[in-house]
């Protein structure tokens, strides 16, 4: 479990690293430092709480992988949403519709990197080689 947790906070780092500069640059006048690192933050927090969840369901019962996969996007989802429009509705550096840009962005990377981490876990790989 802690193997992929690190995975991915490592993983969305490197990613923070290669959007964030380039977008800095795209958009000098704006604050994408603060947009990028919020939206990564947002998306990373529930990301790796949903990712605990599905590592402790059991392997062997499918409908708990299930369960955890999808409830964890419900919850991954409302939070980000949530959170997100509660900045930008109420912080005037959050304002701005490209804010929504790196979220979208950072929504999108860390539910693949989350999806590729549960794939490729050796409880899944075990309980896949006993069927």
């Amino acid at each position: 479990m802690i193997k992929g947790l690190l995975g991915l906070i490592g993983g969305t780092v490197v990613f923070w690293i290669l959007m964030t500069y380039p977008a800095s640059l795209l958009w000098p006048e704006d604050p994408t430092w603060l947009w990028s690192t919020t939206a990564a933050a947002l998306c990373l927090l529930p990301t790796a709480l949903t990712l605990v969840w599905a590592r402790r369901a059991d392997p062997h019962k499918p409908e708990q992988q299930l369960l955890a996969v999808m409830g964890g996007t419900g919850v991954r989802m409302a939070f980000v949403l949530a959170a997100g429009l509660i900045l930008f509705l109420n912080v005037n550096a959050f304002g701005y519709q490209r804010f929504w840009i790196f979220v979208i962005v950072y929504y999108l990377f860390t539910l693949t990197l989350e999806m590729v981490l549960i794939v490729r876990s050796p409880a899944v790989e075990q309980a896949g080689q006993k069927h």
